[in-house]
């Protein structure tokens, strides 16, 4: 849960457009990866002490993975939304590599410190993946289908926003209204 929330952050957080653009060189590419791969170790850091060698994986394996999906040209249409999908389920498989190798079980729940910081770990998986994640998504859909004349409006900052909003109250309804009026 920890490794996908720093992946979360990592690729959709902490990925402006100006390093989207700057990783068709490898400069770009390094410093995403790098970014992965400081990311992944310092949340592994407390768990295990093999951190090192998961961001060393994390990191060394983002490169390659990003480098194709930059370079296989499939920007536009469905393809555009398979490369994407595609490279994330990948991202996800070297997470659970990066588990393996750390020594930490796959299945699970692993605390970091009190049940405070874990529970703020569990939800903030689920709100970075909606609020962040989801514009990337929606923005591929548009790209892939044409839903829109022209898909990047979405990735404008004011867009942006106030989809963190929509999505993050949507998801707080769901997790937290929702139940209460099941009773």
């Amino acid at each position: 849960m920890y490794l996908v929330l720093a992946h979360v952050v990592a690729d959709f957080v902490m990925q402006p457009y100006e390093l989207v653009k700057l990783k068709q060189r490898p400069i770009g590419l390094w410093i995403h990866s790098a970014i992965h791969g400081l990311l992944a170790a310092a949340v592994t850091a407390p768990l295990s002490p093999r951190w090192w060698l998961v961001g060393l994986c994390v990191g060394a394996l983002h490169y390659p993975i990003d480098y194709a999906k930059v370079n296989i040209g499939f920007n536009e249409g469905p393809a555009s939304l398979v490369a994407f999908l595609v490279d994330q389920a990948v991202h996800l498989a070297v997470l659970a590599v990066a588990v393996l190798l750390a020594g930490l079980p796959l299945r699970g729940e692993m605390e970091m410190g009190s049940g405070a910081v874990s529970a703020v770990f569990y939800y903030a998986v689920p709100y970075a993946t909606v609020t962040f994640a989801a514009a990337i998504v929606l923005y591929q859909f548009a790209v892939a289908y044409g839903t829109r004349s022209n898909a990047g409006d979405l990735l404008t900052p004011g867009a942006r926003l106030a989809g963190y909003a929509e999505r993050g109250l949507v998801l707080t309804l769901v997790l937290f209204a929702a139940p209460v009026l099941w009773w």
